[in-house]
């Protein structure tokens, strides 16, 4: 008894001094709480993050068993050591209240937060090295992922207010320079009406500026009590506009801290499709203006849309693209089809001019010394940011004076290293196929050039002239061509290797045909009644390509009415051309000049004329055909015009032989 009693004793002193000693630390706690926390923030602080954390302004609690406030001036957190910013983070004013008796039952909860400038940088130098790796947050080999997966163990907050917020973000790693000015932040802790579907509780207001380029923020969510219910996808509504694009997100996040199990419209548009990269660093090609809707998904690191829709002026995209973002550079692949492809809209894809710009320039006279040929640079930068895997099919190509049908085409970028390859273009009812290779990775690139002609029809290059239904006919060639250079101006005027184009068969408009051999006497009435056709035997031209000049080893077009004969020299790097062309006619039209053909001056101002000093006597052109006939047969055999047999160009260098070696 005696035992039991000297025991409860024991245990009721125990309690006792335990009590005691717990309602004197309080009174501590309460005398001394100012200096005390000041030393408990700075020696844990710095522990925790090595670096120091100090409350440089004043600082104050207000004890209250159900709300104790608490304020707090001019806290910076300093930054990690060999970074150029001196804190990491800067906070002006701290107000918040929480309740001391939660914290008895292991809990946290806050009532009411405010802070006010706050100045936050985060700033990563590689995939392992950034200033918010902490000490004792790092994680091991064998560590589990810091990140909390219950957001029930994020503190509750019954309202969070932010005013003037700044948040830097800089990655080496992504080559990212991210300034976000935050003007407001506002989170309420529960709904109203109790749904944490609605939209109501959460909102962000911004602007800021990436890669240069000035963007406005805007964000709604639900409450912060959502924001912690991992059984719940979280509602949140996304705005970002960046000059003249505009992005929206609106839909749900499983996890919005992680971005992860995102399922939301995608709604795009802007005034071209290039300015995407300034925000998703994927190469686009210009464009009119678009819009773009579809869904967004997000799984781990990989964002993706399915039957999406583009829609730029008359022109159409649709498909599937993913993104991922888990590599040392993004990895776009998408599968791409368009019903309607219009140069005017989407032209950037095949090279061509957007419909706006050649609008300005169809405005301007002509300019003897303009250069046709584009002599825009390669955003190498672009090239080297992302890697994509890209299939394009078109079904129809609208291209002004040219008569593309349709084009399918595959874009492998990998490392800066571009290649076209499947190429196929349905061009005048045949086809262009072949490879193009742009190797991005040298700061001067080198480009190749290997396309098939086959199968052209001659008479679809003058749809809509007088000439159509006179021109029949197929013809096809090939192009080699390697150079260097950051624009395809740049390319061409460097490059080497060889084009050939040849037809056999087909129809001519004579017309065409005499007004070269300016025989006036067949000219005038062609120009005032039905024109006629003349029968084609054999054309060829065969250019030699060194340092960008374009020399004719060959050039032939025989009709049934006339031959042509020629020496062709263009020069890319300053587009300049020099050909003499002599015509040959076939019977004896009495005003049949004799003289050659004089063509010269730049590309985008010829001048036609004649030179009678060198007059030839008839039969020259022949003697000069079988001159020129020596490379013709190898020519023959590695060329495909899709025309079936080349008798009429066999035919033609027989007599042409013949000719030549008559006395």
């Amino acid at each position: 008894m005696q035992y039991a009693r000297f025991r409860q004793h024991k245990i009721l002193t125990t309690i006792g001094i335990a009590v005691t000693a717990l309602l004197l630390t309080v009174i501590g706690i309460i005398v001394f709480s100012e200096p005390l926390a000041r030393w408990l923030i700075a020696t844990q602080g710095e522990k925790q993050s090595g670096r120091e954390l100090k409350i440089d302004g004043d600082f104050n609690i207000n004890w209250s068993w159900n709300n104790t406030a608490v304020h707090a001036e001019k806290i910076r957190l300093a930054n990690a050591p060999d970074y150029p910013d001196q804190n990491m983070m800067t906070l002006e004013t701290l107000n918040f209240t929480f309740k001391p008796l939660k914290l008895l039952t292991g809990k946290l909860e806050f009532g009411e937060i405010k802070l006010d400038q706050l100045y936050l940088v985060l700033d990563r130098k590689s995939e392992d090295e950034a200033n918010w790796h902490f000490p004792a947050f790092v994680k091991k080999d064998d560590d589990e992922d810091p990140i909390v997966e219950d957001r029930h163990e994020i503190p509750l907050i019954s309202q969070l207010l932010l005013k003037d917020g700044n948040i830097i973000y800089r990655d080496a790693v992504r080559g990212l320079d991210f300034d976000l000015a935050l003007d407001s932040l506002i989170g309420e802790g529960s709904e109203e009406d109790g749904d944490i579907n609605s939209n109501r509780g959460f909102s962000i207001n911004g602007t800021g500026s990436m890669r240069e380029q000035n963007f406005e923020l805007e964000a709604t969510g639900a409450s912060l009590e959502a924001l912690r219910d991992t059984s719940q996808p979280y509602p949140l509504y996304l705005k970002l506009v960046m000059g003249d694009t505009e992005v929206t997100v609106d839909g749900t996040f499983q996890d919005p801290i992680k971005l992860t199990g995102i399922d939301a419209l995608l709604k795009i548009s802007g005034s071209n499709m290039a300015d995407l990269y300034y925000i998703t660093d994927i190469p686009l090609p210009p464009t009119t203006p678009y819009t773009f809707e579809g869904q967004l998904r997000k799984e781990s690191d990989v964002w993706s849309s399915n039957d999406f829709s583009v829609s730029v002026g008359d022109s159409d995209l649709s498909g599937d693209l993913s993104f991922d973002t888990g590599g040392e550079r993004g990895f776009l692949q998408a599968s791409l089809l368009s019903n309607v492809l219009d140069s005017r809209d989407l032209g950037g894809i095949i090279g061509l001019v957007p419909s706006e710009e050649k609008d300005l320039a169809e405005e301007k006279e002509p300019d003897p010394a303009a250069k046709i040929i584009p002599n825009v640079p390669l955003a190498l930068e672009r090239l080297r940011a992302s890697d994509l895997d890209v299939t394009l099919k078109a079904e129809t190509i609208n291209a002004p004076n040219l008569p593309f049908k349709g084009m399918e085409v595959r874009f492998n970028l990998r490392d800066g290293h571009l290649v076209l390859d499947p190429l196929n273009v349905v061009l005048a009812d045949g086809t262009i196929d072949g490879i193009i290779d742009i190797n991005g990775q040298h700061d001067v690139p080198p480009m190749k050039i290997n396309l098939n002609l086959k199968n052209l029809s001659l008479d679809r290059f003058f749809d809509g002239t007088r000439f159509a239904a006179a021109t029949s006919g197929v013809f096809g060639g090939a192009m080699v061509l390697e150079g260097t250079g950051a624009s395809l101006a740049d390319v061409l005027a460097s490059s080497n290797g060889e084009m050939t184009i040849i037809m056999s068969g087909g129809t001519i408009s004579k017309l065409l045909i005499e007004a070269t051999e300016l025989d006036i006497a067949r000219i005038i009435p062609l120009f005032f009644g039905d024109d006629e056709s003349t029968r084609i035997r054999c054309g060829v031209i065969d250019f030699d390509v060194a340092d960008g000049k374009l020399t004719s080893d060959l050039f032939i077009f025989d009709t049934q009415k006339s031959t042509l004969v020629g020496d062709i020299n263009i020069d890319m790097k300053d587009e300049l051309i020099d050909a003499v062309l002599l015509g040959e006619p076939k019977d004896g039209s009495p005003l049949s000049a004799q003289t050659p053909l004089i063509v010269s001056g730049t590309l985008s101002t010829i001048s036609v004329g004649f030179d009678a000093e060198r007059a030839l006597k008839r039969g020259a052109a022949a003697a000069v055909l079988g001159a020129l006939l020596s490379p013709f047969a190898a020519i023959l055999a590695f060329v495909d015009t899709g025309g079936g047999e080349d008798a009429n160009c066999s035919a033609l260098m027989n007599e042409a032989k013949n000719s030549a070696g008559t006395p």
